[in-house]
């Protein structure tokens, strides 16, 4: 298990290339699933208008796919959040190797925003309970608004995931690098993936990321290390299922804390 404070230098790892190799042969989605597919929905106590907003962006969907429930946000500025369950502060070593915004690099630390440490934690709560369970649950954040595709598609999907005993399935993302391989039509094997607005997680990736412990990152950058590191089979549906209701860094209630990188490299730079 990691602990605060001790997240690896730049220099520890390098990306790793694959090329010419011949991806596997595609897999069979015979396993079954329980229906509906559980949801886990993410929403803090004092944003009830988002709770509504998504519910009604869900509820268009088809009767029977989705047994939606509520779970409650940790709010990162009222509540108390255990060091050893999400650390307070970061460094943007790993990031950096896949951040291509100008000013983004390697070696600063920075201190996690309320926000920040609060999702980490609301997701982390949701792991717990996938854990304990023997299926699939389809974690999302309530500004997730589910694409036309999705009522067609994201069975299918899941079914193809889990054949491939995928660890999580992501339908929504910002792509950090190159796709690993094709699984399916459809179905990608990721390295690395920013944003958590919609994945499904099996207990056995549930089970991984709680014993990876703290988040010692932001939530999207700490699962797209292990996926980076081949500690979690991540695929990803192409194209994507779910898209967040505006732009990752408009209207959240998380700030970023590498903002102020970006910031200070500007001011650096007299832009």
């Amino acid at each position: 298990m990691a602990t605060c404070g001790t997240t690896s230098t730049v220099t520890e790892w390098k990306r790793r290339r694959i090329t010419g190799k011949t991806a596997p042969a595609p897999v069979s989605a015979s396993t079954s699933l329980t229906s509906p597919i559980q949801v886990l929905l993410i929403n803090l106590e004092r944003r009830k208008d988002r709770w509504e907003s998504v519910s009604s962006r869900l509820s268009q969907l088809e009767t029977g796919l989705l047994n939606v429930e509520r779970l409650q946000a940790t709010d990162g500025l009222q509540e108390a959040i255990p060091a050893d369950m999400v650390c307070k502060t970061w460094t943007t070593d790993r990031n950096a190797q896949y951040d291509g915004r100008q000013g983004a690099r390697a070696g600063v630390e920075l201190s996690m925003t309320p926000g920040e440490r609060g999702c980490a934690m609301s997701h982390v709560s949701a792991w717990q309970k996938v854990a304990t369970g023997s299926q699939p649950v389809l974690i999302m954040e309530d500004d997730a608004t589910p694409s036309t595709l999705f009522g067609k598609r994201f069975r299918q999907k899941v079914l193809q995931a889990q054949a491939a005993k995928a660890d999580i399935l992501y339908l929504g993302y910002i792509k950090g690098a190159p796709w690993r391989r094709k699984v399916e039509p459809g179905l990608f094997e990721a390295e690395y993936l920013w944003t958590t607005v919609s994945y499904v997680l099996w207990p056995g990736g549930a089970r991984k990321l709680l014993g990876l412990l703290p988040v010692d990152q932001p939530v999207d950058n700490f699962i797209a290390w292990q996926m980076a590191q081949q500690r979690l089979l991540a695929l990803a549906v192409v194209p994507e299922l779910v898209k967040q209701e505006l732009e990752w860094d408009q209207g959240s209630d998380v700030p970023h804390s590498d903002d102020l990188v970006l910031d200070s490299s500007g001011a650096n730079s007299g832009e």
